[in-house]
């Protein structure tokens, strides 16, 4: 079982608990549209401003995600067009949030996510296209 790292000082790995919840009513965002896919620039190298993009919701580079289980909070990022958590890229978010509880897990409901310049977390669920 992996440790985990806590803003009290408890450290092993690059999760975090927090337990403070700050929004800003003035943020909004419109809901991103496309599909999931990791892309190349036209040099043929990895490009890190790739968004992750799946089941027609598309999360910029830079986004954060965190989910909350049994007390703790998860935090993961949007890097090179993926879902990045604890080191290891997922293609969808409930594959990210079944790593965390190692139950089956519906990650639109599990992750909130924060937008890069944005102050205030939303449910993913609500980028979700069915």
């Amino acid at each position: 079982m992996e440790n985990i790292e806590t803003d009290s000082g408890l450290s092993n790995s690059a999760i975090s608990k927090r337990s403070s919840k700050q929004t800003y009513p003035s943020d909004r965002l419109d809901k991103p549209s496309v599909i999931f896919g990791n892309k190349q620039s036209k040099s043929g190298e990895a490009d890190d401003s790739l968004s992750w993009e799946v089941r027609g919701a598309t999360f910029p580079h830079g986004t954060e995600l965190r989910g909350r289980y049994k007390g703790h909070v998860y935090y993961g990022k949007v890097d090179n067009g993926a879902f990045v958590l604890q080191g290891k890229s997922f293609l969808s978010p409930s594959a990210a949030a079944t790593t965390i509880t190692r139950n089956t897990v519906d990650g639109w409901l599990f992750w909130d996510c924060k937008l890069p310049g944005r102050s205030t977390w939303m449910s993913i669920n609500k980028f979700k296209n069915a």
